[in-house]
This record gives structure tokens, C-alpha cells and sequence, in this order.
């Protein structure tokens, strides 16, 4: 398929299949460049862009029009593609299942709706629900006005441990996790098992507009690719996060034919039990701030590459490319970056070629 917003789209979908393979497209790893765009706030939103109002998430007019809005913020360049995502926030399929969906003037959570591991059989998938509705509706604006332009996003529906911890509130999630165990991996297994079929519904409508699957990161695959994550991981041991989560996490990666994992390296005491899960193909590493350099953890990193599994990056700051692309294997690596101005991505991807080249040249010999 062709992209009439994205020109380019014929050599960069070379690039990601090389990618997928294991190989390097263009001697460079994919880079998604970004910068802030100096024109921003130029041109001052519609003043109903800046309430917090349920309307401009919930309208797939409004919401389309918000969201080209915010994306005059940066400007994107080299491997970072335009694509739309029409969904209201993120973790939405809390929402789906009974959560209650607080809308902010820039960003939507969810607050608790039950307390105990009693009021489980309360929150379930339903296709009647306002929510999933609405980004039915959504799908279907930017299916209308994107089909052909640009590629459409999946929504970023969340992970087991995030949905519950919203439904119940962290406090009672908590204690929950440790006086009732049993009761929570399976609400857990339940709740994927339910994720699985919103997936496929929301897939099956925009793999009719796509070609391959672009999720909420982005990544791209040329077939049908998911993302899993759960950031609430943070507090949990080792032992009792893989007993209770890991494998609601295991069925939803098992479900399609690729699948993303977004995770921080605030969690990577982790990472080794997410490593023996063979289904999860791409880790998308992120930094927290409170974490120190990232640098710190390019040991974390070479596990994953050495465990066989693809390893994206973000964000990577400008004066830390060069080190990451030295001390990483340039195949099956991508990475968010951010540089200062459009001069300066242009040098950048510049760059990253031949840090790249060079590094390969390593391997090689």
C-alpha cells in the first residue's frame, strides 16, 4: 500500500522488514528523529482544544482535529513515519471494562470502581459500552479522512496489572496481590483472554485500511503485530510479579504473530523472567528519570539483544546515540531521539549512518 503523506514509505518499509530480520537496511539503524517544532504554538488551539471536556476526546471530529493539532508540536524525521492513533488516552481498555474515564484538559486516566477482589465479576469487555463505542467511531473518522495518507495506529489498550490497579485504586490493588494471589492471576488470565478479543475487533477494522500493523511506539511489522506492558511492575518483586502477571502477559503476546513489550528500566530487576518469554519479540526499553544515566543500563540492554529479542530505545538524547550505537549490535536495534532543530536531526541522521557502518565494520572483523 501506498502512502500519499509519507512519500518516502517504499524505502522505509524496506527498512523495517530488513529490521525484522535481523538486518540493516541503508547501513543505519531505524531512528526515529525528533525535534521541537519552532512554529509551534503559532497558531493558538480552538479554545475548546484547551478544556477538559469529555466532547473532544469522545467526538471523532474533535478528537481528529486535536490530535493534528498536537502533532504540529514536532517535527519528525528519517525513519519516523506519520501515523494516526484515534483513540481518547492511554490504558483505554480499563475504560472498555466498567473503569470510570476521567478526561483532562491534556491527557485521560481512570479512577477506581470497585474495591475487593469480591466485585471482580463487575468489570468485563463490553462492546456495549460508550467507551469502546467511541473509539469504534473514532476508527472509523480516521479510516474516512487517513486511509491511503497515513498509516492508523492500534490503540494502546495497557497491561493486566495496570487495568486492575486502576480499577481498584494501588492501595487495595496491593493488599489484594498478596492476601488473594490466586484470585488476581486469574481475573488476570480472564481479563486478557477479553483485551484478546477487543484486539481483534479493533485490528480487523484497521488492517482493512493498513498495510502491516503500526502500534502506539511506533513500531512497524508487516503483519499482525501486538504490545503488551505493564508498568505497575515497579512493585513487585521478581517472583510475585512473573506468578501473578507473567502469564496473562504470555497469553496476550502468544496472540499474534509479533509482539512489542513496553517496559522501563525502572523495572529491570524484571527483565530476565520477561527474557524467557518466547513470544515477546520486542522489548521497547524506556527511561525513567529518577533511574539515573541511561547509559547505566547498557548491560540490560545486551541481555535483551543476546536473549534474541529485537531492542528499541527511548528517548535517547542526542549526546548519547553515538555510545548506545557503539556498545549495541546495530541489528534488530531502533531508538527514539531527540535532537534540538531541524539542522540538527538532519546532522544526526547523517551521523547515525556512520556510526552505524562503523560499528558493523566492528562486528564483521
Amino acid at each position: 500500500m501506498n502512502y500519499s503523506r509519507i512519500p518516502d514509505w517504499e524505502h522505509l518499509r524496506k527498512r523495517y522488514v530488513a529490521f525484522w530480520d535481523n538486518q540493516v537496511e541503508g547501513n543505519a539503524i531505524i531512528a526515529h528523529i525528533q525535534n521541537p517544532n519552532p512554529a509551534a504554538g503559532k497558531t493558538p488551539p480552538e479554545s475548546w482544544m484547551a478544556e477538559a471536556s469529555e466532547s473532544k476526546y469522545l467526538n471523532p471530529e474533535k478528537l481528529y482535529r486535536m490530535k493534528q493539532w498536537r502533532r504540529t508540536f514536532w517535527n519528525w524525521h528519517t525513519d519516523l513515519f506519520k501515523y494516526e492513533i484515534p483513540t481518547y488516552g492511554p490504558n483505554v481498555f480499563a475504560g472498555f471494562c466498567g473503569g470510570k474515564v476521567e478526561f483532562g484538559a491534556d491527557t485521560v486516566w481512570h479512577e477506581p470502581v470497585i474495591s475487593s477482589v469480591d466485585e471482580f465479576p463487575k468489570i468485563h469487555f463490553d462492546q456495549e459500552n460508550i467507551y469502546w463505542k467511541a473509539l469504534l467511531e473514532s476508527i472509523d473518522y480516521a479510516i474516512k479522512n487517513l486511509s491511503g495518507k497515513v498509516h492508523i495506529g492500534l490503540p494502546d489498550f495497557g497491561g493486566p496489572a495496570d487495568w486492575i490497579s486502576t480499577f481498584m485504586g494501588t492501595e487495595n490493588f496491593l493488599i489484594a496481590c498478596v492476601e488473594e494471589p490466586d484470585k488476581m492471576r486469574d481475573f488476570a488470565l480472564r481479563l486478557a483472554d477479553e483485551c484478546n478479543e477487543a484486539f481483534d475487533i479493533a485490528y480487523d477494522i484497521i488492517s482493512r485500511a493498513n498495510g502491516g500493523s503500526v502500534n502506539w511506539m511506533p513500531v512497524w511489522h508487516p503483519g499482525k503485530m501486538g504490545t503488551v506492558q505493564d508498568d505497575m511492575a515497579i512493585n513487585f518483586s521478581q517472583e510475585m510479579f512473573a506468578d501473578l502477571f507473567m502469564p496473562a502477559i504470555r497469553k496476550m503476546a502468544g496472540h499474534n504473530e509479533k509482539t512489542v513489550m513496553h517496559w522501563h528500566d525502572g523495572c529491570a530487576r524484571h527483565l530476565d523472567k520477561i527474557l524467557l518469554e518466547n513470544e515477546i519479540d520486542l522489548i521497547q526499553f524506556g527511561h525513567d528519570p529518577n533511574t539515573g544515566s541511561f547509559r547505566n543500563f547498557i548491560e540490560h540492554m545486551r541481555k535483551i539483544q543476546k536473549a534474541g529479542k529485537k531492542l528499541f530505545i527511548s528517548c535517547v538524547e542526542a549526546g548519547d546515540v553515538e555510545f548506545f550505537i557503539d556498545n549495541l549490535d546495530p541489528r534488530g536495534l531502533m531508538m527514539i531521539i531527540n535532537t534540538e532543530n531541524d539542522d540538527a536531526s538532519a546532522k544526526m541522521e547523517e551521523s547515525v549512518r556512520i556510526w552505524t557502518e562503523r560499528r558493523l565494520n566492528r562486528i564483521k572483523h
